[in-house]
């Protein structure tokens, strides 16, 4: 009698374990897609409001006092004018380059007067090749029109030099334009916030890889500026359907990232400039050089973008409520869990570099672009070294 009483309640405990893990799962992805929808909207309805006002802002600075002529009659010559704009531009992202091109050029016609000339991003060239001629022709502008990866690329040349870059954001995350306020949705508004903006100059992070201390050591630099990723984050991103990223943008990782909630954490060792190592259990360590995520989520608060060091995350999990207590957390840092079983761990460190080790070879993304694994990182960040074009209003170290 004693073994098919005791047997019972144990599956009776595996269909509540079963059924918990389900509503845990359902609860996240339903909190998550209500406040996109909401924001969606939201930003859906002020979007030709932004470009009107941006518009009439920028015209009113251009008549508000009057010019004096100079001697020789060319105004475009004048310190802080644009004379040559670059529109570094991933077709890919848009579904007329022909009309993108017409509106934009009408833009910078009617706010700067400047030359304005485009180059197109390949498969085999996804935009460095086009702003190291963009450079080389003379632009004093670059603007990488596209999603993060063709930010990336645009950046890695631009950085360390005087040139300027600017953003018109047509991606899944676009995680950047969004920490420095940039408008998403309309690229005339993107383009006149360029041109009626300021330079500030702001960090990029550098990640190099490998199998090995001495293969990641002797790997080329990769660039990110907005967040690099080591495990699950980088799951999800290679999880996530790419047809379904352009019907329903960056919503869509809430769906890839659901395959990742129960994967098992690994042993994960973090050294820090000063020699200290740390040991974790982590299913993902996050290195962030901006910390707002889609949504107006602020994954890492101490992450801004011309602070000089990186905010890194290394957390770990257990199951579907370990992820809940993490996503718990990200909202609100305060609510570290009080009762019941501690299932999560978070740590942060605040740093110039960090080299982190794991026995596991892990999926690596940087700022959303995903197809390589390491078991060795080792990540810096260079202060100041790109010249960034931000909107008038917006205060970078804030974000």
């Amino acid at each position: 009698m004693r073994g098919p009483i005791a047997a019972g309640p144990r599956r009776y405990c595996g269909h509540m374990d079963l059924t918990l893990l389900l509503l845990s799962i359902a609860s996240v992805v339903t909190t998550i897609i209500a406040v996109v929808l909401l924001v969606v909207v939201l930003r859906r309805l002020g979007r030709h409001r932004r470009e009107l006002s941006a518009l009439q802002a920028a015209a009113a600075s251009r008549t508000s006092a009057p010019e004096e002529p100079s001697d020789d009659g060319e105004d475009a010559h004048a310190p802080g004018r644009l004379r040559r704009i670059a529109v570094v531009l991933n077709p890919s992202k848009f579904e007329g380059t022909d009309d993108f091109r017409r509106r934009i050029s009408e833009v910078v016609e009617r706010v700067e007067g400047a030359e304005v000339e485009y180059y197109e991003t390949t498969i085999d060239d996804p935009g460095r090749g086009q702003t190291e001629q963009a450079v080389a022709d003379g632009a004093d502008l670059v603007m990488a029109a596209g999603g993060d990866g063709t930010v990336r690329m645009v950046a890695s040349v631009l950085a360390g030099t005087d040139t300027r870059m600017g953003i018109i954001p047509s991606g899944t995350g676009n995680l950047l334009a969004r920490n420095v306020d940039i408008p998403l949705e309309d690229p005339a508004a993107a383009m006149v916030a360029a041109l009626t903006g300021k330079d500030h100059q702001v960090d990029v992070g550098w990640l190099r890889y490998g199998d090995s201390p001495a293969t990641a050591q002797s790997a080329p630099k990769q660039i990110f500026l907005v967040i690099a990723g080591f495990g699950a984050d980088a799951e999800m991103i290679g999880y996530t359907d790419p047809r379904m990223k352009k019907r329903i943008g960056w919503v869509a990782y809430v769906f890839g990232g659901v395959r990742t909630i129960l994967g098992r954490s690994v042993d994960v060792v973090v050294e820090l400039p000063d020699r200290t190592r740390h040991a974790h259990k982590a299913r993902t360590v996050l290195l962030g050089n901006v910390g707002k995520l889609p949504g107006g989520f602020v994954l890492m608060p101490d992450a801004t973008i011309d602070n000089g060091r990186l905010e890194v995350v290394v957390a770990g999990w257990r199951g579907a409520a370990g992820f809940s207590q993490v996503a718990t957390q990200v909202i609100n840092p305060k609510l570290v869990p009080k009762v019941g079983p501690k299932l999560s761990t978070m740590e942060r460190y605040l740093t110039t570099g960090i080299r982190v080790t794991t026995a596991k070879a892990q999926p690596v993304q940087l700022d959303g672009d995903t197809d390589i694994e390491a078991t060795h990182l080792i990540a810096t960040v260079d202060p100041g070294v790109l010249r960034l074009r931000v909107p008038e209003s917006t205060e970078p170290s804030k974000h």
